[in-house]
């Protein structure tokens, strides 16, 4: 695939000085200052430049090892430059001279000439008749000196369904990602939230439907010790991994604190991980993978340090306002109106009702279809708050909170607005090894149906129940704005093993 590309600053040669057509061709990884320059030098002696990345498959046959950005990052790093009309992923030079009419190829002058032309093959130059023009190379700089300060560690952002990479996926580990840095294994979409927040970071740019043992497959073979994983579908990529002995490590950190049936442990169990439990998690072994799942894990939640580390607070005061606010704060599913989530039917005709005299913000998941929402607003005229995947940021302006069950639930419930737990048609199936008990919750957290909603509301209102909080901090951990640090320690430990 080819990007074309204006370049911003064509060069000025004298009108008797013939300007050719001219090819630069190479791997491009980190696209560091060394590779800017040669470009720089070869687009001012050229009338038209097309750059050449190699396909990665290329790379491993002649370096011995996989790039670290993929071909699809490098490619698209190369055209940010703006300085090659055209930039493809083609390592066969012949069919980039012939497609692309070359005169000249630019190399950097750390080869010798000679060399250089034995490592581009007499067959190109009978071919094409192409000549060689080596270029002052950039010292001091290199890709593997970057590499080589690249610790070991993937970090996974990557489904075949692009739908599934979404910001709150990233919300989860783009802290630790902070103090650890390592390599992001991302698609179209999970690249361009990687890429607003660490733009230099290195990236794995799959192609988007790439299937699951095929992305594995290309992450095994990086060399990478350790595989970081924010949601469930860890355990169709495990097999994969097993199968190729790399990395040797893979740690969890999904959403599986809701309490629903089919966390990450009980996906573990059904693919027969065998278990055992650990200070911090779940520890599975799957054919020599170590998978430490710290979804879970007491000291291990780290969704909600950057809102601690912000000055953010967990005591908020009672909102003052003429009318009061519920929140609404319904989970994700892909049959909400069958199901009897908070979008359903039942659920708005109520909320509805309530309207005549409460203000009703929904703050949604960001896997809710768009018409859902759309329905959801018309009909109750409720405030649409930005699809974050988070509760934190607006419980503090609400009186009461009605939830569904999953993640923001809990951490609803460490605020000091009151909480409701819609719900559901069908009995929870609560598992037994997450605290708190079913029976537990139920002795603090009122559960509520549709037409319990107005006077439920009203007798709440601006009463949180005493142990709330502890309820939360049972599910979620320790709540210190710390739990990035102490994870930091956990996997430094694994990278040395």
């Amino acid at each position: 695939m080819a990007l074309e590309n204006k370049k911003k600053n064509p060069g000025e040669l004298p009108e008797d000085v013939n300007v050719p057509v001219a090819l630069v061709i190479g791997v491009f990884d980190f696209c560091h200052k060394g590779h800017v320059r040669l470009l720089e030098q070869a687009s001012e002696r050229s009338s038209r430049l097309v750059v050449g990345v190699h396909t990665d498959q290329e790379v491993k046959r002649y370096k011995g090892n996989l790039p670290v950005n993929s071909a699809l990052e490098r490619q698209a790093c190369i055209t940010a430059l703006g300085l090659a009309d055209v930039v493809e992923i083609n390592s066969d030079r012949i069919d980039l001279c012939w497609k692309h009419g070359i005169e000249v190829i630019y190399h950097g002058d750390d080869w010798s000439r000679e060399q250089y032309l034995d490592h581009l093959g007499s067959e190109v130059l009978q071919k094409t008749a192409v000549r060689v023009e080596m270029l002052p190379h950039t010292s001091g700089i290199s890709s593997l000196e970057i590499r080589q300060q690249i610790p070991p560690i993937g970090w996974w952002l990557y489904s075949p369904n692009p739908q599934w990479t979404r910001r709150h996926l990233f919300d989860h580990i783009c802290g630790l990602y902070q103090q650890v840095g390592g390599i992001w294994i991302v698609g179209g979409i999970g690249r361009e939230i990687v890429k607003e927040t660490f733009p230099d970071a290195p990236c794995v740019w799959l192609e988007d439907e790439c299937p699951f043992d095929e992305a594995g497959k290309r992450v095994s073979e990086m060399g990478l010790k350790l595989l970081v994983f924010p949601h469930f579908n860890y355990d169709v990529v495990a097999d994969t991994l097993a199968s190729q002995g790399s990395p040797r490590h893979m740690v969890i950190l999904s959403h599986g604190r809701s309490g629903k049936k089919l966390g990450s442990a009980e996906a573990a169990r059904s693919r027969g991980f065998s278990l055992s439990p650990q200070k911090i998690g779940v520890q599975f072994e799957h054919k020599g993978l170590m998978i430490y799942d710290w979804s879970a894990g007491s000291q291990t939640y780290c969704h909600l340090d950057g809102f601690l580390n912000a000055g953010g607070s967990l005591v908020n005061q009672v909102p003052l306002k003429k009318r009061p606010s519920l929140l609404v704060l319904p989970t994700w599913g892909p049959r909400p109106r069958k199901n009897g989530l908070l979008l359903s039917p039942r659920w708005i005709k109520a909320l509805a009702q309530l309207a005549a005299t409460w203000d009703i913000v929904l703050s949604p998941h960001p896997l809710t279809h768009p018409q859902l929402l759309d329905e959801f607003v018309h009909q109750t005229g409720a405030r649409l708050l930005p699809a974050k995947g988070r509760s934190f940021e607006a419980v503090p302006d609400a009186n009461v909170v009605l939830c569904d069950l999953s993640g923001v639930f809990w951490e609803s419930l460490l605020f000091d607005t009151p909480v409701l737990l819609a719900a559901a048609n069908e009995a929870w199936e609560w598992p037994d090894d997450q605290p708190p008990t079913f029976s537990e919750l139920s002795q603090v957290v009122e559960t509520i149906q549709p037409a319990q909603l107005a006077d439920r509301v009203k007798m709440c209102m601006n009463k949180r129940a005493k142990n709330q909080r502890a309820l939360a901090e049972q599910r979620l951990g320790i709540i210190d704005g710390q739990a990035s640090g102490r994870l930091v320690q956990h996997i430094d430990r694994l990278l040395q093993e």
